[in-house]
């Protein structure tokens, strides 16, 4: 099995002097480098330190990925998914809760992960550096895309012990793999797909940023410039370079932010892969795995915004409207839920956006929530509609319209509160005619759910008039009559009229205009 010490390619053989031999000069300068001590609760302060002997010390084994509850890593192109509990705060402790999940489809093993907990799935780098798979945490390795050294790493150029060495970092603002050679300079972006042919498509803004140039390089503080571990969980990225006791925040363009000294980094040998963790301990911290020695140290994020697990805060790409009633009633308030939500559907508990409301019911009397912001990515708001059937309610980000989702709620109407009767204007005596009776709620919907029972008189003591009838489902609200008449208007005699009344109900009933009862 392998070991090595990734530098800068002047610093390689001085390195493994130093780490074999002892070279008094290079001890000397490293000492000086490790006491770079900052204030207490600064960025870089070591809060937790766990020895992960599953791989040591025979191979290296640079890869950690944290999906929230557990710290995951990797052998050196292992087939082993290996899982350890986060370890308790404070000084270096045995790793606990270890289980292993064998790996399959990947032919050559997976080397590094990055967690993306959007998928809730780890993106993963073969052992050869040219695979990218989607790596489950049952062990199960799909292939996403292959990386064409001749198109699809422009101006690479291997250094080092293990050029093929590759430490990946998932980006979840864009959906998207920061992928970087170890001791390499050059940092490349690729979308999580594959391009027409099939392997890796760069990120036409970004397609790499670079670490060396100056004054974007590592020199001033590690005498080299080099990518050994790149961790993204927000705006910037965050860079280790092996050997060196300072860790590096870049922005995605390639502009150097800061430097932070660890606190303290008393390895002898070298920071390798990092991830984000903004969950485990009252501080954000970054998971940083050791080339050599097995140890993966917390250290203590930088203030500010964190840098979140599993790739950061995922953008909130709509919002999802529930509401746990079947159907609301016309005029009654009823509750409904929004949550804002990533591309996946999960919940983007970050979102910081404001809600503007709207509906399809237009009537007066409509209630809808003002301009509200949710509450870890979820809020529960009141709203009365007026107009029965099928209306809407739609969310709408205040500042980003594309940020949308709607609620579909059939509307009930409510009790019958006025009731019509329709009649013709004349009729024949003795000739039956149609009438009908029309039952609506306060709003004037259709009162669809009336089951009451309706009684008729007339003026006409002569009239055929339809027995008491109770409404059912079926009528909707409205039933049709035949009624007849028999006592013909004249001059002396005003048209017959017709009544019909809610038998429980006596306010619920309507006289019909009278009827000109003609033989004409």
């Amino acid at each position: 099995m392998r070991q090595r010490h990734s530098l800068h390619p002047a610093g390689h053989h001085a390195a493994r002097c130093w780490r074999l031999l002892g070279v008094a000069a290079l001890v000397a300068l490293q000492i000086t480098l490790i006491r770079v001590q900052p204030a207490l609760a600064a960025p870089g302060d070591l809060v937790a330190d766990v020895l992960a002997v599953a791989s040591y010390p025979q191979s290296v084994a640079p890869s950690i990925a944290f999906d929230g509850h557990y710290l995951y890593h990797t052998g050196y192109g292992d087939s082993v998914l290996h899982r350890l509990n986060v370890p308790p705060a404070g000084g270096a402790s045995t790793a606990t809760g270890e289980y292993d999940v064998t790996i399959q489809g990947a032919a050559t093993g997976i080397m590094t992960l990055s967690y993306d907990s959007g998928r809730d799935a780890f993106w993963a780098v073969s052992g050869d550096g040219l695979s990218i798979y989607l790596l489950t945490k049952s062990g199960l390795a799909s292939l996403a895309f292959t990386i064409d050294p001749a198109t699809d790493r422009p101006g690479f150029q291997p250094v080092g012990d293990y050029p093929n060495e590759i430490k990946i970092a998932y980006d979840a603002a864009d959906d998207t793999i920061w992928y970087s050679s170890d001791a390499g300079v050059r940092i490349y972006h690729y979308h999580t797909f594959a391009d027409g042919s099939g392997t890796a498509d760069l990120v036409a803004g970004t397609p790499y940023i670079d670490i060396d140039v100056a004054p974007n390089n590592m020199d001033p503080q590690c005498g080299y410039s080099q990518s050994s571990g790149v961790a993204v969980g927000g705006a910037h990225l965050f860079i280790t370079a092996a050997g060196c006791p300072y860790y590096f925040e870049y922005t995605k363009t390639g502009g150097k932010v800061a430097v932070y000294p660890y606190n303290r980094y008393d390895s002898p040998t070298s920071a390798e892969d990092l991830e984000c963790d903004d969950v485990s301990y009252a501080v954000p911290v970054f998971w940083v795995r050791d080339a050599f020695d097995g140890h993966i140290r917390a250290f203590e994020q930088p203030p500010g915004t964190p840098c979140v697990y599993g790739g950061g805060p995922r953008p909130t790409a709509r919002l999802a409207l529930a509401i746990a009633a079947t159907g609301p009633t016309a005029g009654a308030g009823f509750t409904f839920t929004v949550v804002a939500q990533d591309r996946f559907g999960s919940l983007t508990p970050r979102y910081g956006g404001t809600v503007h409301f709207t509906s399809t019911d237009a009537s007066s009397g409509v209630i809808l929530p003002p301009d509200s912001s949710l509450s870890g990515g979820q809020g529960t708001f009141s709203a009365t509609l007026i107009k029965a059937g099928p209306q809407t309610i739609t969310a709408t980000d205040a500042a980003n319209a594309s940020v949308t989702g709607s609620l579909t709620v059939t509307v009930q109407a409510a009790s019958a509160a006025s009731l019509i009767l329709r009649t013709p204007a004349s009729a024949k005596p003795g000739q039956a005619f149609a009438a009908s009776v029309t039952l609506n709620d306060r709003f004037g919907n259709l009162a669809t759910g009336y089951t009451g029972t309706v009684h008729f008189t007339s003026s006409d003591p002569l009239a055929t008039l339809p027995a008491d009838y109770t409404f059912n489902a079926a009528d909707g609200g409205v039933h049709g009559f035949s009624v007849t008449l028999m006592t013909p208007t004249i001059p002396t005699l005003p048209g017959q009229t017709i009544t019909v009344t809610d038998t429980a109900n006596a306010s619920l009933g309507a006289t019909s205009p009278p009827v000109n009862v003609s033989p004409l």
